[in-house]
């Protein structure tokens, strides 16, 4: 169970249709020890109430109940499991605030459609003392924290596995390309020497290409394909009517971009995406900058780091200093610093708020007045602009998402298997309690 999805866990144990009260005579029953959990003990009372809760849930959804000894035996085994889990968590140092807890009790009484006040007292009513049911919660949710940072570590994704569901993913898509194409036809009897002078030509003509030549005249003089005369143009294709050869090298192609020379019987072909629809598209804006920054300390004072930030600023815009240099020689970012405070291409949102409404009023090359962020005051220079198309990435998220949440159930139950079956566990028979 992922933390996500832990209030309605909570909801379904402590739901207002489903708590049961413990009964008068339960409540002045002396407790007793019902089973050893390696560091940890399980009540008599935790299993009663357990069984009471799952009996009232059965109830409400119109079900048929189970054999007592059945029910007992498979909720006695949920708590051994929990405590083992509960018991690892509070080995690795797991906690909730109060608040934080405060916090999931108010969703929990939320989802009963009350304030927390009257859940409270509502579950007072039902003989469930309030102090229990924090308690219940906290573990519910420190165990939940660590059973999801503890398995995902477990999980491993090959970027084959990713590879194989984006392509499956894509098969069932509606993608289409509008495609140019050129042909450097080779005769099936051609020597070695004259397939290789077809292919140093497709090579020549995929560089011209690839430097922005104009693709359609390229192909009226140079194409031996039926569409030479049209300028290459292929028209649109969704991928499954695509020839077989051309499905790869077109999937990994972006927007406006030439393919090298594919090979095959008919000779050397050479592809250019014009445009591609049907598609999950992601493309964002992205910036690039670099910048020098300057913490006031116990020595520099925030007057001290403006003066200096101005006193740069004036020497690179006259030319008598480097900004990379000056970053180098002047900057508190550890991060960027040796780099000359470059900071590389990055999505719009990236930085700072402050730091990022200083870029976005910037033009390239113009470097910023001295300005203030979270983490002390800067000069930045904004170096580019562009857009950069994400998609392929963001399908390859969305992969490794799906793969994980596949994944996860299953090692779950594994994880589980493995420390029911290394744990110390000694259940109490009833004349030994």
């Amino acid at each position: 169970m992922t933390l996500k999805h832990l209030i309605s866990a909570c909801l379904l144990a402590v739901s207002v249709a489903t708590l049961a009260p413990l009964s008068a005579q339960s409540a002045e029953t002396i407790d007793k020890i019902i089973a050893h959990v390696d560091q940890d003990v399980i009540l008599k009372s935790e299993l009663d109430r357990k069984i009471l809760q799952a009996k009232e849930q059965i109830r409400a959804r119109g079900g048929q109940l189970p054999p007592d000894s059945l029910l007992e035996k498979e909720l006695l085994e949920q708590l051994i499991v929990q405590s083992l889990q509960y018991q690892m968590a509070n080995r690795a140092g797991m906690q909730v605030q109060p608040a934080e807890l405060q916090q999931f009790a108010t969703r929990v009484a939320q989802q009963n459609n009350m304030s927390l006040d009257e859940f409270r007292l509502h579950m007072q009513q039902k003989g469930i003392a309030w102090p229990l049911f924090l308690d219940d919660l906290r573990k519910e949710i420190v165990t939940a924290r660590f059973r999801d940072a503890y398995v995902a570590r477990r999980i491993k994704i090959s970027d084959k596995e990713i590879d194989s569901l984006v392509k499956s993913m894509d098969a069932k898509s509606n993608v289409e390309y509008l495609l140019g194409h050129i042909l450097i036809a080779v005769d099936e009897n051609a020597t070695e020497s004259e397939v290789a002078q077809s292919k140093k030509k497709a090579l020549e003509l995929s560089n011209q290409l690839k430097s922005d030549a104009d693709f359609a005249e390229i192909a009226k003089q140079h194409s031996d394909g039926s569409e030479a005369s049209e300028g290459g143009d292929f028209g649109w294709n969704s991928e499954q009517s695509l020839p077989e050869l051309f499905r790869t090298p077109v999937y990994y192609l972006k927007k406006g971009a030439v393919s090298t020379p594919i090979r095959s019987p008919a000779g050397f072909h050479i592809l250019k995406l014009y445009d591609k629809r049907g598609d999950l598209e992601h493309v964002v804006q992205q910036t690039k900058s670099r910048h020098i920054l300057v913490r006031p300390d116990a020595i520099t004072t925030e007057s001290d780091a403006i003066d200096l930030l101005n006193h740069i600023r004036e020497q690179v815009m006259a030319g008598e200093a480097d900004f990379g240099n000056m970053a180098k020689k002047h900057s508190d970012d550890p991060g960027s610093a040796n780099l000359g405070g470059e900071l590389g291409w990055n999505n719009v949102g990236a930085f700072d708020p402050a730091f990022e409404e200083t870029l976005s009023n910037l033009e390239v090359d113009e470097i910023s007045k001295p300005f203030q962020s979270s983490f002390g005051w800067h000069i930045v220079q904004l170096t580019g602009k562009r857009k950069d198309d994400q998609s392929e990435d963001m399908k390859r998220q969305q992969a490794a998402k799906i793969l994980r949440q596949r994944k996860f159930s299953e090692e779950v139950e594994n994880w589980i298997r493995e420390i029911r079956d290394e744990a110390y566990v000694k259940q109490v028979v009833e004349e030994d309690a």
